[in-house]
């Protein structure tokens, strides 16, 4: 795999068109992109997380589509689109990653590790942790709800 970086200018207007940053002062945003060396494109069929492996980050979609699989089950179990949160279990519980995400289009992430966020004011770094949060409750409604309503999970 070849990774390709982008651009603070690039960053930039990707960072501000996204709901995930829709919180953060333009101030803020700015702050974000002085970490563009973290920002990287995937080609599609190139892996992003690889299901069993270890690492100490998680990553922000900006752009692009990537499915979701693991050794269990022969297809997809999930598409991740801009704004969704990657990594984040592993990231959190310093555990193996429990599945694979492979870039199905272009697709352009943001590498977070915690010394990125120990670098950023304590104001950004609380946007930052809010929507995280935010994220992972959206994702626990979607779970409890395929586990309520078995016909959704046949879509």
């Amino acid at each position: 795999m070849r990774e390709k970086k982008i651009g603070k200018d690039f960053a930039l207007s990707i960072v501000n068109r996204l709901d995930f940053f829709k919180r953060f002062t333009p101030q803020e945003r700015i702050s974000l992109v002085q970490f563009h060396q973290h920002y990287t494109i995937y080609s599609a069929g190139e892996i992003l997380i690889e299901e069993g492996t270890h690492d100490d980050c998680f990553f922000i979609v900006l752009s692009g589509g990537a499915t979701v699989t693991t050794k269990n089950s022969s297809k997809s179990i999930a598409m991740i689109e801009p704004g969704e949160i990657v990594g984040e279990i592993s990231f959190l519980t310093k555990s193996p990653r429990s599945a694979t995400i492979t870039a199905e289009t272009e697709f352009i992430v943001i590498k977070v590790d915690e010394t990125m966020l120990e670098q950023l004011k304590p104001r950004t770094r609380e946007k930052f942790k809010d929507m995280f949060i935010e994220k992972l409750i959206e994702r626990l409604n979607h779970m409890n709800h395929m586990i309520e309503s078995p016909e959704a999970s046949k879509v």
